[in-house]
């Protein structure tokens, strides 16, 4: 039998207590994906700016390669870029189209491949990072088209395709544990959506967005118009191997749909304030992850366990900032944190915190108390802190804090100062932390001491941003 992953992989919708909200955790659907929250987004806005708008009124959107995978002549007059999803049976559709667009235009055409495995693919992930595995190996053709041989797609079929390819089963085993490849399949996640991708397959042709597997007619219409378009590049002195950079250099960087809540922003980075919080782990932690939560929150206490399995699996690796954010319709919340905060001034605050948390946000007033003697606090002096409000400045600057930060409900989480909003599943957190711990790493080559590691890398945009 063979070895399976112990990774759970289905990521699922953002799950958090809101303001105005009483959902319980066991009433959120968790099918609810990514595609279908931007289904429901609405329509640009009607006055977007003229960057991206190129020659004869054609929209162009920047779609840098990097270090995607390429199949063609570096020098191609057209690129296609195909965001992809290997669960995904239009992609399977696309696929083909791509590989008939290279035997129509074999010298004049170049494919490259981004990752966008959609959430309601539970398998999607696993084979992106999988795929990037194939590519540090030098087979990633190979193994990216078997993926699409429209056999179904699930752990062992991934690994039936990997040894068909010659992969190194044990280095692709050891790459999916350690989530190896996870930051690159991230970047690809984050620059498909900042371009408005919200589906599978989505194409950019020289930068042209078509969506869909559409007709091959309909791909050969833009490539020969593009062909036309790139001749007169040429003959104007753009050189055989800049027509990429030249076709997409004033595309489109970012897609703003109207009425969005931009606050809590995937793309920030956003530098929270530590201030006197209580905080568990190093202070030259690579990995700083403040937490904003509410005791009577079920989604905070989910959170919570989360959290823990972090902990134990990066060890010394992550630090742990607690901020209070307890939300008006939980009627023992205030109360709760009062008492948090109480705990801290003895010097007890995780242990308070996590006898809390264990009780799942079912707890009074009584059971307060009791939780305040199980872990050795002064009674007489908790009691007085509970009935006066001497203590409770330090909530209220939490609370100003998390609204300043546009911070809505509950949990809300800062890696790194990158926000990730709501009650979301370990492998989330896992290709978050592993891409931070990358730029951990290359700070500490610069010299940024382990203790400065939390301001330096709070206030360094990611690398993968677009230029302004």
């Amino acid at each position: 039998m063979r070895r399976r992953l112990p990774l759970a992989l289905a990521l699922f919708a953002s799950i958090a207590c809101q303001r105005g909200s009483t959902t319980s955790p066991d009433d959120v659907d968790p099918g609810v994906s990514r595609v279908d929250d931007a289904h429901a987004l609405p329509a640009f806005t009607p006055d977007e700016p003229a960057a991206g708008v190129g020659q004869a009124g054609i929209e162009r959107y920047y779609v840098p390669l990097t270090d995607a995978p390429t199949r063609g002549p570096d020098d191609a007059a057209v690129t296609v870029v195909m965001f992809s999803d290997f669960e995904c049976p239009f992609c399977e559709r696309g696929h083909d189209i791509l590989l008939q667009l290279q035997r129509r235009y074999p010298d004049q055409v170049r494919i490259a491949y981004k990752a966008f495995p959609l959430d309601m693919h539970p398998h999607a992930l696993l084979a992106a990072m999988a795929a990037r595995s194939a590519q540090a190996q030098g087979k990633f053709w190979d193994f990216h088209d078997r993926l699409f041989s429209r056999g179904g797609l699930d752990f062992d079929t991934i690994l039936r395709h990997a040894s068909a390819a010659q992969l190194d089963l044990e280095a692709l085993r050891d790459d999916l544990k350690a989530l190896e490849y996870g930051p690159e399949v991230g970047r690809d996640l984050r620059l498909g959506k900042r371009l408005g991708v919200h589906s599978t397959p989505t194409f950019f042709i020289n930068g042209r967005m078509l969506t869909g597997a559409q007709p091959m007619e309909a791909f050969e219409e833009v490539v020969d118009d593009e062909l036309r378009r790139v001749a007169r590049w040429r003959q104007e002195g753009v050189a055989d191997d800049a027509t990429y950079a030249h076709a997409i250099a004033d595309g489109y960087r970012k897609v703003v749909f109207t009425d969005s809540d931009q606050s809590l922003d995937p793309d920030r980075v956003v530098p929270v304030p530590l201030g006197s919080s209580p905080r568990r782990g190093s202070d030259a932690a690579p990995v700083t992850i403040v937490v904003f939560g509410d005791f009577e929150c079920p989604f905070c206490a989910r959170g919570h366990e989360v959290m823990e399995e972090l902990r134990k699996h990066y060890g010394n690796d992550l630090r742990l900032v607690y901020k209070h954010a307890p939300l008006s319709f939980h009627s023992h919340a205030y109360v709760a944190s009062r008492a948090a905060v109480a705990a801290h001034a003895q010097g007890k605050f995780w242990e308070f915190h996590d006898a809390l948390y264990a009780r799942r946000a079912r707890f009074d007033s009584d059971d307060l108390q009791e939780i305040a003697r199980s872990v050795g606090l002064n009674m007489k002096t908790f009691r007085r802190s509970m009935d006066s409000l001497e203590l409770d400045a330090a909530i209220e600057a939490d609370q100003a804090l998390a609204m300043s930060l546009g911070v809505s409900g509950t949990p809300a989480f800062f890696v790194n100062g990158r926000p990730v909003n709501g009650a979301q599943p370990e492998l989330v957190f896992r290709l978050l932390i592993e891409e931070e711990l990358e730029r951990a790493r290359a700070a500490t080559e610069r010299g940024v001491a382990g203790e400065e590691l939390y301001q330096t890398l709070t206030h360094t945009p990611l690398d993968d941003m677009p230029e302004t």
